[in-house]
């Protein structure tokens, strides 16, 4: 058995759509022998978020706060976020690691808009992992929870499959983001729309700007928890391995009783695919 990996860089609190406290999250990963963790509560900022289709079924949601359509107007709130952080990391006497899971939208004006406003805060690290897909001009959404009643025409689904993989590639190449988050997050949509077998050609192309960016992979264990398998498992560990990328376990956890789930079981996965590059800050 391989040593288990002992931090999660990918955490959830209520500040965004996980269901337990910042400092009820630090108590647990201490709790279960955590030598630190990251703090990555959700950044979702599209300038048409609250325009689109979906926006009607996103409003209704309890996390609904979690969406937005402007950097300026929520600057403040992340800047509390930040600091709050840092205080729970003194008072709990943990390292804590402040950091987002960011949604990359490639519309002209996003990224310059998003820099700026990373600038604003306290941060020392961003992975990326896109729950949205988008039209052609990226300038419209759709979440993919709600994807299936608002895409009603199923000759588009490969179309937006498609993009949604390219739009990764893009966010890695940006070189803004520490790692890739669930990679294949779209499995959870079913094989109807996404089936591992395809997008082989738009996968290697995210796998060679990994390489060429020095970009880490995810390894997730929420994979287990919904679709019965890990988010960047199989063949894309595969490809990983042979391209020498590093890759971080996660837990993806939005509630105290997921940190650390399936560590063990992941290690075994990269020892089996001879994994021993790791990223840990």
């Amino acid at each position: 058995m391989a040593e288990i990996q002992t931090f999660s860089y990918h955490t959830h609190t209520n500040f965004s759509d996980g269901s337990c406290s910042l400092r009820e999250m630090v108590r647990q990963a201490k709790k279960i022998g955590f030598t630190e963790m990251g703090v990555s509560d959700h950044l979702i900022v599209h300038k048409n978020m609250k325009k689109d289709d979906c926006w009607e079924y996103l409003k209704n949601m309890e996390i609904s706060y979690v969406y937005n359509d402007d950097f300026k107007g929520v600057l403040d709130l992340f800047k509390r976020h930040c600091e709050e952080i840092r205080k729970v990391s003194k008072e709990e006497n943990f390292k804590l690691y402040t950091g987002f899971e960011v949604d990359y939208f490639p519309y002209d004006g996003w990224e310059e808009e998003f820099k700026w406003f990373i600038a604003q805060l306290d941060v020392d690290y961003l992975h990326t992992g896109n729950h949205f897909f988008c039209d052609e001009s990226f300038e419209h959404t759709i979440n993919m929870s709600f994807f299936k009643k608002i895409c009603t025409d199923k000759g588009l689904y490969r179309e937006y499959m498609s993009r949604h993989f390219k739009t990764l590639q893009k966010a890695v190449e940006s070189k803004l983001f520490t790692f890739l988050a669930h990679i294949d997050y779209v499995r959870s949509l079913g094989k109807e729309i996404y089936d591992e077998a395809d997008f082989g050609a738009e996968k290697k192309q995210i796998i060679a700007a990994l390489e060429k960016t020095g970009t880490a992979l995810e390894l997730s264990t929420k994979g287990l928890r919904k679709v019965g398998d890990f988010y960047g498992g199989g063949e894309i560990l595969r490809e990983a391995a042979e391209k020498n990328i590093a890759v971080i376990i996660s837990d993806d956890a939005h509630r105290c009783e997921e940190l650390g789930a399936g560590f063990e079981i992941a290690e075994d996965e990269l020892k089996k695919y001879g994994i021993s590059k790791r990223l840990k800050f």
